[in-house]
């Protein structure tokens, strides 16, 4: 490339049938993103990363129909094959790894500043105009609220983009914003609510930490959160963007966080029981996170639990907030960065420079 867009976006799906119409929600908010950053005149780039996709199925890339070329925006596809998700634990009962996922879409974008975005939301007109304005900081990190909608088939099908986005402005919304952490938590008071679906960063930053922190299992909880204090551990400022800014999500009945539920051992749960009867919060803190309890079980990975938020994220958190520096577990291939993985251009923009890639 002989240019660098200004923004990257970071999208990342499997087709398996996640929802019955998951494959037109992905199509309809990918294709109303170009639009929509094209009317803005923002030189940018989509990264549609189809991870683990079913051997035999069409890949999701490849419905997404005609996108326009010679704009403003580059839409990129790349594919990864089973083989790197199999070394997770509950790899064959669970097909994605959001965090690895996204990991080889951050790895490989060319925007100056980078957030991921999950592949069926839609971003407000005010904040592709908040990013039109082109004085991101470097040293920032970006958030805004995201709102869950109901949107009905029908609307994803027929509705243009203007009428679309009216319909989400006006749809009663449940709202993620800002949740103050428990005070006997330690930690610094960041907007992580719903934080994976718009956390935006420079791409250097996005190197630095080396994309989000990765486990042994294919769950990916707490990575989000996790990444933005390591952030602000390294000086890295919050900046919320104004309520007009908003990610909007149409729910459905497989939502990740609805899945979770706590697993107490009987003397986990009198200890937590009794502790929790005194008020004793912080020393009930301490306990969760020293003896790693409560355990989380995520339906559907039913052969994995995973570990105590206390212990996963809250103690790595207090200790950054208190000085300590964040360790960057991840190797320096992060994001298989050391793998050639098939990718295709999915549409050219006019700021690329002539490749012998084929378009899709």
């Amino acid at each position: 490339m002989n240019a660098q867009p200004y923004v990257t976006f970071v999208s990342y799906f499997r087709n398996d049938g996640y929802t019955n119409d998951f494959d037109l929600r992905v199509r309809r908010a990918t294709r109303f993103l170009v639009r929509q950053l094209q009317r803005a005149g923002l030189d940018a780039e989509l990264v549609l990363v189809e991870w683990n996709p079913p051997a035999g199925d069409a890949l999701l890339i490849e419905s997404l129909g005609p996108l326009p070329q010679g704009g403003c925006v580059q839409v990129r596809g790349i594919v990864v094959g089973e083989s790197h998700h199999l070394k997770f634990r509950g790899a064959r009962e669970w097909g994605m790894n959001p965090a690895a996922a996204a990991n080889v879409g951050l790895r490989r974008a060319t925007g100056r500043f980078v957030s991921p975005k999950a592949a069926d939301s839609y971003l407000s007109d005010e904040v592709v105009a908040f990013l039109a304005r082109r004085d991101l900081a470097a040293k920032a990190m970006y958030r805004c609220d995201r709102h869950d909608v109901v949107l009905g088939t029908v609307e994803l099908r027929e509705a243009d983009d203007a009428v679309l986005l009216r319909r989400l402005q006006s749809l009663e919304s449940t709202p993620h914003d800002h949740l103050p952490p428990p005070p006997h938590w330690h930690i610094r008071d960041l907007h992580t609510n719903a934080c994976g679906d718009f956390l935006l960063m420079s791409g250097d930053l996005w190197h630095t930490l080396r994309g989000f922190p990765l486990d042994d299992t294919v769950l990916s909880l707490d990575c989000d959160s996790m990444i933005m204090h390591a952030a602000a551990a390294l000086g890295v400022r919050e900046v919320c963007l104004p309520p007009p800014c908003r990610v909007y999500k149409g729910t459905h009945a497989r939502l990740f966080s609805n899945r979770i539920t706590q697993v107490f051992s009987p003397w986990q749960a009198m200890v937590d029981n009794g502790l929790a009867r005194l008020r004793w919060w912080r020393l009930q803190t301490l306990s969760r996170g020293f003896f790693d309890y409560p355990k989380r079980k995520v339906r559907g990975v039913e052969g994995v639990l995973a570990p105590s938020i206390e212990r996963h994220f809250v103690m790595p958190a207090e200790q950054w907030t208190q000085g300590a520096t964040p360790a960057l577990d991840q190797p320096e291939s992060w994001g298989l960065g050391d793998q050639a993985l098939e990718e295709r251009i999915l549409c050219r923009a006019g700021w690329a420079s002539t490749s012998s890639a084929a378009v899709a």
